[in-house]
């Protein structure tokens, strides 16, 4: 919260601007959910048909950690292709285009396919990520019309415009 200072009128706050810092102070981390990324990890690599009910549903932006973001676009990668997205053409892939290390290796891989026992649900585990994604993306819009509020540059007509795109 941002108080603007008035003259003084007579209270013993004076001139002083105020600023709580609890996004700061409180180490707020994104919306995410890092569970719901493996789990569908997993289930691709563990079900051949698992990718064609999401690739849909879910693009890579909307992974929270960047090596699921290069797993997934694999994944979308080679089920565009016609390929299979079982762990050894998503390993072998990932290998001849200088990613695998990048991941974590093949034992990210088999990590991902361990911790799955199922993809009965993966299109609703899918949404989970995606509405963590639209959560970072209203943060992130937030924050841009709060600096548009802020830019003494432009009339008001015009940064009300430019706010209703950026949430819009």
């Amino acid at each position: 919260m941002v108080s603007i200072p008035f003259q003084n009128n007579g209270s013993n706050e004076g001139n002083k601007f105020k600023k709580n810092n609890n996004n700061e102070a409180s180490g707020l981390v994104p919306p995410q959910n890092i569970q719901a990324e493996e789990s569908v990890l997993g289930g691709i690599l563990l079900d051949p048909d698992a990718i064609g009910r999401i690739a849909d549903l879910l693009r890579p932006e909307a992974f929270y950690i960047n090596a699921h973001k290069e797993i997934y676009k694999t994944a979308i990668t080679l089920h565009s292709q016609g390929k299979p997205t079982d762990l050894t053409s998503m390993s072998a892939w990932l290998a001849d285009n200088g990613s695998l290390d990048l991941i974590g290796g093949n034992n990210k891989l088999v990590e991902l396919v361990e911790n799955v026992s199922s993809t009965a649900s993966i299109e609703q585990v899918a949404s989970l990520i995606s509405d963590k994604f639209l959560r970072r993306q209203l943060i992130r819009s937030g924050n841009e019309v709060v600096q548009l509020g802020f830019d003494q540059s432009q009339g008001t007509d015009e940064i009300l415009d430019k706010a209703e795109q950026k949430i819009f």
